[in-house]
């Protein structure tokens, strides 16, 4: 039950390498079990959506400016972050205004890129195991 659950949610949250390779792996393996030609043909249609997927992460992620726009959108909120813990908590020495509701939302967005992307995928990953 939890493995569909992890399986559920990493296909919402992300689409990584390793999902795109399992599934290219389980068209191929249809391919070859095909019984007939329309079979092999939705295989293949399969086979070319998950490949060109995968092409485009590859490009993605080669692509040094895609990393500077990412720390360029995170920038901002870690400093934001570390400004309320530190300089507003933990030394008392400000108060910070809170953000409006179009800037808290994209932060959680943001927050929820780099961390629950992790989190699901190896827990997923451990589960699965």
């Amino acid at each position: 039950m939890w493995s569909l659950v992890f399986k559920f949610l990493t296909g919402i949250f992300t689409t990584s390498l390793g999902s795109i390779s399992r599934d290219l792996k389980d068209a191929y393996a249809a391919k070859l079990n095909a019984a007939n030609d329309k079979e092999r043909m939705l295989s293949d249609e399969r086979i070319a959506l998950l490949e060109a997927r995968k092409s485009t992460i590859m490009a993605a992620q080669s692509d040094p400016m895609e990393r500077w726009v990412r720390i360029g959108f995170a920038l901002p909120f870690v400093i934001y972050v570390n400004k309320l813990v530190l300089y507003d908590k933990v030394l008392e020495w400000g108060v910070t205004d809170p953000l409006s509701a179009d800037l808290t939302q994209l932060f959680w967005v943001i927050i929820s890129g780099y961390f629950i992307h992790t989190t699901v995928t190896q827990t997923a990953r451990i589960l699965k195991k």
